[in-house]
């Protein structure tokens, strides 16, 4: 497997986390990935390869496509020689790129022709010409900065704060929040809503959820009962609930698939 990843323009950096190329070949066997939710949005160019989507509404996905941010686990599968290309956003990071609203996105994985219309055609076209890391870059951010809706960058620093806050203390009541932020709980609900597409109990629900498949992870044979506090879960049971709820798996199995399968992610 070849993977690597390559930095956006600095114009582009509020928004973006990177770009990534990814090849492989997976045989004349299909296979299926997992996906778990992680706080990320994902615009992907399959340069090769031939992949479906078994559990969202869009089945097929041809050439390119959007993953949204998503709420349940993903499953795709694949066959034959892969190279993709992928532009990974921030959590808050689609919205200045978006003609429509960005809650359609949510938990959905659909067509780039249908989001953004013949728009993307042109940048695959380029992709499919290029290799040198620079010039994928360069062309990535060529397409983005004409993409972008300048009118919709003004709240960025707000954006970055909400998702700052969101990631260190996933308990803290929205309310509580919305008041630091000088804003009613009602008002703030809306401005997430309109830029990450889900409310922000939902968004802090999903990086409690990403922190502990990181922990989970990193240190698989530690006690599931010593984590469960440490990661912002109210007790046990709430962590085992949430786990199952964004995973469909408890932790044991995941911890065991983690271990074993190089196609979890």
């Amino acid at each position: 497997m070849y993977y690597r990843m390559i930095k956006p323009t600095a114009a582009l950096s509020p928004w973006v986390e990177c770009y990534w190329q990814v090849q492989f070949e997976s045989g004349l066997n299909v296979k299926e990935e997992t996906i778990l939710p992680n706080g990320k949005v994902e615009m992907i160019f399959a340069l090769q390869g031939n992949y479906q989507v078994v559990n969202r509404k869009t089945k097929h996905v041809k050439e390119a496509w959007l993953s949204g941010l998503q709420l349940e686990p993903l499953h795709i599968e694949y066959s034959g020689t892969s190279n993709l290309v992928g532009i990974r956003f921030k959590p808050y990071g689609l919205f200045p790129f978006l003609t429509i609203p960005i809650c359609e996105t949510a938990n959905f994985v659909e067509p780039c022709s249908d989001i953004f219309g013949s728009v993307y055609q042109q940048l695959y076209d380029v992709l499919l010409q290029l290799n040198h890391e620079s010039y994928i870059g360069q062309s990535i951010d060529h397409f983005l900065l004409n993409l972008i809706n300048e009118m919709k960058t003004k709240q960025y620093k707000l954006m970055k704060e909400i998702s700052s806050q969101l990631q260190k203390n996933s308990n803290q009541a929205i309310s509580d929040l919305a008041l630091n932020l000088g804003y009613t709980e009602r008002h703030l609900t809306r401005l997430c809503r309109d830029q990450f597409g889900v409310s922000p109990k939902m968004i802090a629900r999903i990086f409690r959820f990403e922190r502990a498949l990181s922990n989970l992870f990193g240190c698989p044979d530690a006690p599931n009962v010593n984590r469960a506090i440490e990661l912002g879960f109210y007790d046990q049971s709430h962590f085992l609930k949430e786990f199952k709820r964004f995973s469909g798996m408890t932790p044991e199995v995941y911890k065991q698939k983690a271990k074993n399968a190089s196609n979890f992610l």
